[in-house]
Parts: C-alpha cells; structure tokens; sequence
C-alpha cells in the first residue's frame, strides 16, 4: 500500500472546517478520518498507525493543541508512524516560518482558507508512492 493510497486523518476541532475540508477529500477522492482535538488525533494514530498517509493538523484545538500533538506523535510513536508526514493547517500568521513549523516536528504548511489544489499539491509532496 503507497502512502498516497492510505487516509487522510484530519486533526480539526471547528465543524465548519471539518465539513470544507471533507467536501475536498470527497471532491478529489481522498479517504478520510475526523479527529475533533489533538488527543483524538494521538488515540486515532496509536490505534492504527499504519492507517494515515498524512495528518492534517489544526494548530489551535482544545485540550491537545496540533503542536503538543505532533510532539507526542513524534516522540511517543516508533516508525514509521513516528515518519507520518503531519501538515499544520492555520490562519495564525505565526505559522507562516518554515523554521516554527519544522521545530514543531511539522513537516509543512497550509494556510486557511484552505482550496482544493493546494490540498492535492501538499499530499502529491509528502505522500509519494512507496
């Protein structure tokens, strides 16, 4: 199985985004999973790490922030798990330096509002055939 066959795992806590973004996957025929807060983005990775090809990660959630949670993906996980690629998906400014994003253990960015091509452009660059 390639990495670009497996599903997206969505880590976002606003409804509205989750239906956007759902709307997208459906659109572009990417299998996908919710997690409404960081630490269901953990427990969903944990419980089938092999599952995700990407993490799209909210920077902003309740309980577990995207940052905390990447952090303990990338520290608590053995691989490749721990090689998943997990994008930060933000309107926060601050996000915008390659170097925050990358200390965060992030691999890349996109920013809200999020379009179509650029979901297909940030999966067509991390998940490449196995």
């Amino acid at each position: 199985m390639t990495a670009r066959s497996k599903k997206i795992l969505l880590a976002e806590d606003d409804s509205f985004t989750q239906y956007m973004m759902g709307e997208i996957f459906q659109t572009l025929g990417y299998d996908f999973e919710i997690a409404k807060d960081g630490q269901e983005c953990q427990d969903k990775v944990r419980a089938d790490p092999d599952a995700y090809g990407v993490i799209l990660m909210d920077i902003h959630m309740p309980k577990v922030s995207g940052v905390d949670a990447t952090r303990e993906i990338r520290n608590a996980l053995s691989d490749p798990p721990k090689n998943i690629p997990i994008i930060a998906v933000t309107a926060d400014s601050d996000y915008h330096d390659d170097r925050t994003i990358t200390s965060s253990g992030m691999n890349g960015y996109l920013r809200k509002p999020i379009v179509a091509s650029e979901i297909n452009a940030i999966i067509d660059r991390y998940c490449k055939a196995d």
